[in-house]
């Protein structure tokens, strides 16, 4: 009787070993094994984040993932559209995910009126010290659009 529970526990310390292992190789994180890459990077004095902007009436307004394109919360949202473009077939799928969220914000968003173009960036930033956030924006490099 007392090998059953001792095979039992033996073969889930395996499997919850082997999950973790499969994360570390592939890179991917199914919670509670993965890798928390959060907290896993060094950044240096500069960073590149991608950042959205509608275009209305000729003008750009920087727009945000939680209160633009709920129920996206903007590090998901930047992750996601980041990986589309290292895809295969990338660009493509960059801009129907783009045109999605143009008609997700157009549908939601009416105060200012509807978005004519929806511009993706890469926006070079140095932060602050001590965790006090981004100094101001630096430059910009246009990624994708969609949109006029």
């Amino acid at each position: 009787m007392a090998m059953l529970p001792r095979r039992f526990a033996s073969l889930a310390v395996a499997g919850f070993l082997a999950v973790t292992c499969f994360d570390m190789v592939t890179g991917l994180e199914h919670w509670p094994f993965g890798s928390y890459p959060m907290y896993s990077g060094l950044y240096g004095e500069q960073l590149d984040l991608p950042r959205l902007y509608g275009v209305r009436d000729g003008a750009e307004l920087a727009l945000r993932g939680d209160s633009d394109f709920a129920p996206f919360d903007e590090a998901r949202l930047i992750m996601a559209l980041e990986r589309l473009q290292r895809a295969r077939g990338g660009e493509q799928k960059l801009d129907e995910a783009l045109r999605n969220l143009m008609g997700l914000y157009n549908r939601r968003n009416a105060p200012g009126g509807p978005i004519r173009a929806l511009r993706l960036y890469n926006v070079h930033v140095t932060p602050r010290p001590g965790l006090q956030g981004l100094g101001a924006r630096q430059e910009r490099t246009l990624i994708a659009q969609v949109g006029p």
